[in-house]
């Protein structure tokens, strides 16, 4: 346990990940109820929805382990799985034991959620073969962002279907914004964790910024939140009376932005970092404005 404990630390630490992924979660099912005109679902599905996010990024994880296994061996000997901190063969099964999880608690809610849950696990499997052509999208960082980056609304699809399918309503005008959202939004997070000064780089270390170069890999991260933003007013527009959002929206947007241009303007050692937690801030502040906040002011 000590040792799973440690891995989770350091790979998949769930203070950070955690309140981001109930956010995320969370907001999906509030913005669903609200673009029904519905009350606030239940914490059964709110839970439902966690649990199954939560638990599906953790296996996104263990299935990069796998994918990076010698590149990490070779380039990052320092991590869990190099280092020998734990196996392969462990986190696999750890990622069995959280998949039987998410099907007690759907079934638990609504036995045709697992219908959902399966296409979920099986857009994982593509991803985890990169669609069965490793070498092509492996020399195209832009179609890999783009392939696995709509593992997001995928399961955004699924929390949508939480709400949907627990009160037996239909699938309410406004979803393909919420998409939108999940999908931009997923960019930002995933665009932003790999953003490194000039003196951060490390050979065999993939990043945007070494991959594009430092201009147009940050320009990519603030088109995403751009877009995020774009989709965002969207929904707050299709939920309807809730327009005093959308200023709150953009004002976010504009300081999440301003990282970007600080981390442009100046190449300084470390300043990726600011990136990746103005990241996290866009993920709280746009599904938490979307979700809860939206839901309460309908």
């Amino acid at each position: 346990m000590r040792r799973a404990w440690t891995y989770l630390q350091e790979r998949f630490p769930l203070p950070a990940h955690g309140p981001l992924v109930a956010a995320f979660s969370g907001g999906i099912v509030c913005a669903s109820a609200a673009l029904r005109g519905a009350p606030a679902p239940g914490w059964g599905v709110a839970g439902v929805a966690f649990v199954v996010a939560l638990g599906t990024f953790f296996q996104l994880r263990v299935a990069d382990e796998w994918k990076d296994a010698e590149r990490d061996r070779q380039y990052q000997p320092e991590r869990p799985v190099p280092r020998g901190l734990v196996t392969l063969h462990e986190l696999t099964v750890a990622a069995v034991l959280v998949a039987a999880l998410q099907i007690v608690v759907v079934v638990w809610l609504d036995v045709r959620l697992v219908v959902a849950l399966g296409a979920l696990w099986a857009w994982i499997g593509l991803m985890t073969a990169d669609f069965f052509v490793p070498v092509w999208l492996d020399a195209r960082p832009l179609a890999t962002l783009a392939l696995h980056g709509l593992v997001v609304p995928a399961i955004d699809g699924f929390a949508i279907a939480t709400d949907v399918v627990a009160h037996g309503a239909r699938v309410p005008p406004g979803v393909a914004w919420l998409v939108g959202v999940s999908f931009f939004g997923g960019n930002v997070v995933e665009v932003g964790r790999k953003l490194r000064a000039s003196a951060d780089e490390r050979p065999g270390v993939a990043t945007y910024t070494a991959a594009w170069g430092r201009s147009p890999a940050t320009a990519v991260w603030m088109l995403a939140v751009l877009l995020s933003a774009a989709c965002g007013t969207g929904v707050l527009l299709a939920i309807g009376g809730v327009g005093a959002l959308v200023p709150v929206l953009w004002l976010a947007a504009a300081a999440v932005l301003g990282v970007g241009a600080a981390f442009l303007a100046s190449d300084v050692p470390g300043r990726g970092r600011w990136v990746e937690a103005a990241a996290g801030v866009w993920t709280l502040a746009l599904y938490l404005t979307l979700g809860p906040l939206a839901l309460a002011l309908r």
